[in-house]
């Protein structure tokens, strides 16, 4: 087990304990508070497990998008360069289709971390 592995497995311990002996003692703002806190958790635990892989998957995507120009490039690169781009009208005219692809690669890749339940 990797140290990113350890550390969402003790997360999701956590968040366990947290739902099953803390929150059904807890009424109103308080059960709301420790319920967000117990998804905040989760959240934190998918990152560390499956973050580096999203990540590589929305690089991946975006890259695509600039063929042989976008190969070696960084993903915080690429989103800068996506945004630039997108602002300039660059895929306007005919690759819009290419773009709404990446982008919607890149929303995937962010909901499977934040709310795996909406895909």
């Amino acid at each position: 087990m990797t140290g990113r592995q350890e550390m969402a497995a003790l997360l999701r311990t956590g968040r366990e304990e947290l739902r099953a002996r803390l929150m059904p003692e807890l009424a109103g703002e308080d059960r709301y508070l420790a319920a967000m806190i117990a998804n905040c958790m989760a959240i934190a635990a998918r990152m560390l497990e499956r973050g580096e892989e999203m990540a590589a998957a929305e690089r991946r995507a975006l890259a695509a998008l600039y063929g042989a120009a976008g190969e070696d490039l960084a993903l915080e690169t690429l989103r800068r360069r996506l945004a630039r781009d997108i602002r300039e009208g660059v895929f306007d005219g005919g690759r819009e289709a290419a773009l709404r692809a990446a982008l919607g690669e890149r929303v995937r890749a962010r909901l499977a971390i934040s709310d795996p339940s909406r895909l």
